[in-house]
């Protein structure tokens, strides 16, 4: 058991080191683009002409990138898309006012909160009064 949680802290680490190793094809600058298969200096200035991409798929709009290549790309596991998210045009959404609902005759009887409240200021009264009188008494 021991052996077993030395080898996950071990290779934790590792997890993340090979997670931010990714190369988003969307955003990384021409360095970063190079250290994919198939994709050099040409063909990464191609591809940055051409962004955004929607999938890896996407890239055999580059000249010269047919399926063959882009399987490569995706067996070597460092490229990916996140394709980019449009700005709200309008702003951020209008934030809506709290509904007042009237009291109707059907309505008028008091819900669970209200009773909840109550209750609780009751009590909370309640144990002031006692305490006041405790302390009194010593």
């Amino acid at each position: 058991m021991k052996y077993l949680f030395t080898a996950i802290l071990c290779l934790f680490p590792l997890g993340f080191v090979l997670a931010a190793e990714k190369i988003d094809v969307n955003t990384a600058p021409l360095e970063d683009l190079v250290k994919i298969i198939h994709i050099g200096k040409a063909r990464a200035l191609e591809l940055i002409s051409l962004r955004p991409f929607s999938s890896l798929d996407d890239l055999d709009r580059i000249k010269g990138v047919g399926e063959k290549r882009i399987e490569d790309i995706k067996n070597q596991g460092l490229a990916e898309v996140n394709i980019p998210r449009k700005p709200a045009e309008d702003g951020p959404p209008p934030i809506s006012a709290p509904q007042i609902i009237p009291l109707s005759a059907k309505t008028s009887k008091p819900s669970a909160p209200l009773l909840a409240a109550l209750f609780t200021s009751f009590s909370g009264g309640v144990m002031i009064l006692i305490l006041k009188k405790k302390l009194k008494l010593s």
